[in-house]
């Protein structure tokens, strides 16, 4: 039960890196705190989308899932959204 959950924590913590290694560095935005500012901010943000995934399961249940176990959609959409709000906040002017 343990290895389930980790791996579940793992993918959401991976989806929460891969969006911030892109916005960081593909995007060269700048933001409050650098890339660890980014990173910890888009972790927060795939989280949270798994949790908004939890609460409205039967809507989004449609959507595609990684090896049946996993929807990686919500968390990639809030870890996105998030980065892009904190982005706008941190802009330098």
């Amino acid at each position: 039960m343990f290895s389930y959950y980790f791996n579940i924590g793992i993918i959401y913590i991976l989806i929460g890196f891969a969006s911030a290694l892109v916005f960081y560095y593909v995007y060269n935005k700048a933001f409050i705190g650098n890339f660890w500012g980014v990173l910890i901010v888009s972790i927060i943000g795939s989280f949270l989308g798994a949790i908004i995934e939890y609460y409205f399961t039967n809507i989004i249940n449609a959507l595609t899932r990684i090896n049946g176990v996993v929807n990686i959609f919500p968390p990639l959409v809030i870890s996105i959204t998030v980065i892009y709000i904190y982005h706008k906040v941190s802009e330098k002017k």
